[in-house]
């Protein structure tokens, strides 16, 4: 179903502008469009960008941009080291904990001062959290299995799930998760501030389901050498625990 105008200017108006901005002058609109068809309102105040963007002060939406892409990029460009791992392959435990509390440090800061809190929690929200934990439960699954060196259960897996679906469901997981962050990053500027629990979240599953990812692509697993796995568990802990940290928080 088609969006009606006012409905459309709220969006645009709440992306554009910070939010008691926006809350002004969407009750200014109310009148204005009150009664009006859409081809009148078009005629006489242009369409919902046009309209916003009279009032937007360019250099507010600047900063919002810039943090907006900062936060997106915490997602994306591990996917890029990920996938580039014999350059960056020293450096990716370190990478990806500071990819993750940079995201999470910048959203709390930022969402703090420039987003707002509506009534109940959604069940959007609820709904994206739950998906995300269970994407991140099969990774600690897995991983577990791994690190633990239980053969014979990872055997029982690979018969039922083959080591080729192992590795696209985590590419493909990691993926959807980081995808589900980003979205409830949009929906945190929209919306109620606390989507960006789902953004916090969505960045620490994808970068867990990428860590485990190249565990599994590279040559470290040498049960020969003792304590092989303390590196790769202390790493996927701090990733989930801060994760779980600061989703607790943003939803404060």
């Amino acid at each position: 179903m088609k969006q009606d105008y006012m409905s459309r200017l709220a969006r645009t108006a709440r992306w554009y502008l910070p939010p008691a901005e926006a809350s002004v002058v969407l009750e200014d609109y109310q009148e204005i469009v009150q009664g009006r068809s859409e081809e009148v309102l078009r005629r006489d105040v242009g369409t919902p960008k046009d309209a916003v963007g009279r009032i937007v002060e360019i250099k507010a939406y600047q900063r919002w941009l810039a943090v907006f892409a900062s936060l997106a990029a915490c997602v994306a460009l591990p996917m890029v080291i990920a996938h580039n791992n014999r350059y960056w392959r020293p450096l990716i435990a370190p990478a990806y904990i500071g990819f993750l509390c940079l995201g999470t440090i910048l959203s709390l800061w930022w969402f703090r001062r420039n987003g707002r809190r509506e009534g109940p929690l959604s069940r959007g929200v609820l709904l994206l959290l739950a998906l995300i934990l269970l994407g991140m439960a099969w990774v600690w699954l897995y991983a577990g299995l791994v690190l633990t060196e239980s053969w014979e259960l990872l055997g029982i897996v690979s018969a039922l799930i083959p080591p080729q679906g192992v590795h696209l469901t985590l590419t493909a997981g990691s993926f959807a998760i980081g995808l589900a962050g980003i979205f409830g990053l949009v929906m945190a500027r929209l919306g109620d501030r606390r989507w960006q629990a789902v953004y916090v979240l969505g960045l620490s599953g994808d970068l867990l389901s990428l860590s485990f990812w190249l565990l599994l692509c590279s040559m470290n697993m040498d049960p020969s050498v003792p304590g092989w796995q303390t590196p790769f568990l202390l790493q996927y802990a701090a990733i989930t625990l801060l994760g779980l940290i600061g989703t607790g928080v943003s939803l404060c």
